[in-house]
């Protein structure tokens, strides 16, 4: 289940930076979606965006155009600005802290700590921390050593393009909201979480980290739906993932896809940056968006497998 989380945590991913050098092209087709309001001439270019990615990724030419042709960028959270405001960064990853993280996981903790210290994880910073941060730092280690970062993720390539051209950006969220998904997880249901992580070989954890990146690169929609289904979640943990469902999916999906309605019957015209499991955790952006009387196009690029 936390190859559904990696899709989705931007901001804590920020502190990701690996060490790559040189590297052939790497040829993308995202999920891109367009839709318009024929009576107010407003239009949104929708993208779903990888929060970690490879060095020399290529993007279809056509949206930068669309890019282009908007001049306004909306994503969850401007990653780059955050970055640069320690006190914002510090002041969220408070709502992540707690007393002890060996009190919270109780008989399970030193089976964790010893997983963190062999793979080169664990540093005494974690001990104020809850289990999901946990999660999240061992999900950004299988990435790493799959080779990707979040240097070259989606958000700062095309954050980094709009800011040299002074296009407007808007954020939907804010880094202190991000995190509460996170420490909104039952304590039980994170050290699930954390557990079937830990129990994994590592060598599948990091194949689930490249089915991820495979699926983005693709626009793979049934591999989207497979990751975000509730399979291999036991009955003790129902109710439990679908609080986090929907506060990570739902809840964030509605507003996002308020966010381009509104922006059509305002006749505006925007690109909207966003993580692509939005677009696949049902109910999606775009199911609220037919629920308005909207259609939207999937762009299906030209040089695409």
């Amino acid at each position: 289940m936390r190859k559904i989380l990696a899709l989705c945590t931007a901001i804590l991913l920020i502190f990701t930076i690996s060490g790559c050098q040189s590297a052939p092209k790497n040829y993308v087709y995202p999920p891109y979606f367009t839709v318009k309001d024929e009576s107010t001439g407003g239009e949104v270019y929708m993208l779903g965006s990888m929060h970690v990615g490879l060095q020399n990724t290529v993007y279809p030419e056509e949206i930068y155009a669309a890019l282009d042709r908007c001049g306004k960028l909306a994503c969850e959270v401007d990653v780059i600005r955050l970055s640069e405001d320690r006190a914002e960064i510090s002041e969220a990853m408070k709502i992540l802290e707690c007393k002890s993280a060996a009190e919270l996981m109780g008989e399970d903790y030193d089976e964790i700590k010893s997983y963190f210290i062999e793979k080169g994880l664990y540093n005494a910073n974690l001990e104020k921390y809850i289990p999901a941060m946990w999660s999240i730092m061992l999900t950004q280690k299988a990435a790493s050593d799959n080779g990707y970062s979040s240097e070259f993720s989606t958000e700062r390539e095309f954050l980094s393009y709009a800011k040299k051209k002074n296009f407007t950006i808007i954020e939907l969220e804010t880094a202190a909201e991000q995190y509460a998904v996170n420490a909104g997880q039952s304590l039980e249901f994170q050290i699930f979480s954390l557990k079937s992580n830990v129990n994994l070989p590592y060598e599948t954890l990091k194949s689930q980290s490249a089915a991820l990146y495979s699926a983005w690169s693709e626009n793979n929609v049934l591999m989207f739906e497979i990751m975000l289904s509730q399979s291999g979640v036991p009955e003790e943990f129902a109710e439990d993932f679908a609080y986090y469902y929907s506060e990570m999916y739902e809840k964030r999906q509605k507003k996002m896809a308020d966010f381009v309605i509104k922006s059509l019957q305002n006749g505006e015209k925007v690109f909207l940056m966003v993580g692509a499991a939005h677009f696949y955790a049902k109910p999606d952006i775009l199911d609220f968006l037919s629920e308005a009387g909207y259609s939207t196009e999937n762009v299906v690029f030209e040089n695409a497998a």
